[in-house]
């Protein structure tokens, strides 16, 4: 028995030993605090960072095949993993630590690679903070300025169309009971189609979501359609055999939130990117069908929900009396999502879009007289792409003046199935 724990202790030694210990370490991108879902590593003196952070702060392109290569603008560079040498722009240079596979992810070293590509990377060592100035400018503009100008312009069109392919999948896990828990995984993918308008404000949205349980009692994938109005009566949808059904939000100031989101002047649209922390940065401009596009890339971590415009939407969310602690929710929820944006230079109107990401969060479950108090993890990957048109030009919105009241429709649906239940008792 004494040389079995004797094997065991020596085995975790080595482990210990081939392992490399890491220190946490913040991330400062002109002046604003960006976490990334991924961490980065401190070893010897080196930051590690995930490769896909590297693109997502500076805009660049990344690829990784026979060699990792980063372009952003004229400067190139190639590694490769377990490699310390490196070409930057053809010329040979040694990295302080090669690239690495990490949990399935490449890590790079941080202040070589960016300022290889022309950024510049400060270190505070009390704090174990990496602060990274890197400013560009397309036309004497800075993505901040042109998003800026795109939010004007695409407000004075006052109305555009939205097309867009959409892939989402989403895991839950929750302790019901002390021998009951709930793992459940779904699958969802398809299209959405919208218009909106921005005075007064409207949108009209059709959806056609496939959704695939695994677990679900009735096996295989379901489609579901689904359409959607919100203008300043409310928020109306359809549901299956009950036509338009009109939502209970009286709380909510919908066209305040919309109006806030669009604002008209620039100014307060670039501090309103400034306080939310997105971290703006330029793409490879590009071409296509002869036009001539900015490439802008957006990037949210967790700490844009600490700032006063989810706090207003925390705040008239908790007035429509919802049994959702947002406060909490928002507090546990790690997000880490990247836009990429395409912007016609000379209209400014952005024709495409790609969004992709990661949401994290945990919901305290209240006791209840069959349950005790616990907790529900949810975890959500979501993909999205984008084709906008149709600035400026009218829509036309369905009559949702007949939408019955939601609550009224529950509460009949309840009704009905009691009394299903006493029938099928009674016999």
């Amino acid at each position: 028995m004494k040389r079995k724990i004797s094997i065991i202790l020596s085995l975790i030694l080595v482990m210990a030993l081939a392992t490399p210990v890491f220190a946490a370490v913040d991330l400062d991108v002109n002046g604003k605090d960006y976490m990334p879902s991924s961490e980065l590593y401190l070893e010897n003196g080196v930051t590690l960072v995930p490769l896909d952070v590297i693109s997502d702060v500076l805009g660049c392109e990344a690829s990784v095949g026979e060699d990792i290569k980063l372009e952003e603008n004229n400067n190139v560079l190639k590694m490769k993993v377990g490699k310390t040498e490196a070409l930057v722009n053809e010329v040979s240079q040694t990295m302080p630590m090669a690239p690495r596979m990490i949990a399935g992810k490449v890590y790079v070293p941080l202040r070589f690679v960016l300022e290889s590509l022309g950024a510049q990377v400060g270190w505070d060592g009390e704090t174990n903070r990496v602060s990274i100035i890197y400013t560009e400018t397309r036309n004497g503009m800075t993505a901040e300025e042109i998003m800026a100008k795109s939010s004007v312009a695409m407000t004075e069109a006052n109305q555009y169309k939205m097309q867009g392919d959409m892939q989402t999948t989403v895991k839950v896990n929750a302790d019901l009971s002390d021998d009951e828990a709930l793992n459940m995984s779904m699958d969802m993918k398809g299209t959405v189609e919208a218009w909106m308008q921005m005075e007064p404000v409207v949108m009209y949205m059709k959806q056609n979501m496939t959704v695939d349980v695994p677990d679900a009692p009735v096996p295989g994938a379901q489609t579901m359609e689904t359409e959607m109005v919100l203008n300043e009566d409310g928020i109306f949808m359809t549901m299956p055999e009950m036509g338009w059904v009109k939502m209970d939000l009286e709380g909510l100031d919908l066209e305040a939130l919309m109006k806030q989101s669009m604002t008209q002047d620039p100014t307060a649209a670039m501090q309103q990117m400034r306080d939310m922390g997105m971290i703006v940065s330029f793409g490879q401009d590009q071409v296509k069908d002869g036009k001539k596009y900015y490439v802008i890339n957006a990037v949210m971590g967790s700490d844009t929900l600490n700032n006063e415009y989810y706090d207003q939407l925390t705040q008239q969310m908790s007035a429509l009396g919802l049994d959702v602690d947002l406060q909490q929710m928002l507090e546990n929820m790690d997000i880490d999502m990247v836009y990429e944006m395409w912007l016609d230079q000379e209209t400014l109107y952005t024709d495409y879009m790609d969004m992709s990401g990661d949401i994290k969060f945990a919901i305290n479950l209240p006791a209840t007289e069959e349950t005790p108090a616990g907790t529900m993890n949810m975890a959500m990957t979501l993909q999205a792409f984008f084709t906008m048109s149709g600035y400026g030009q009218e829509f036309t919105v369905p009559d949702v003046t007949g939408a019955r009241d939601f609550e009224e429709v529950l509460a009949e649906q309840v009704a009905q199935a009691e009394m299903q239940l006493e029938e099928q008792a009674r016999e």
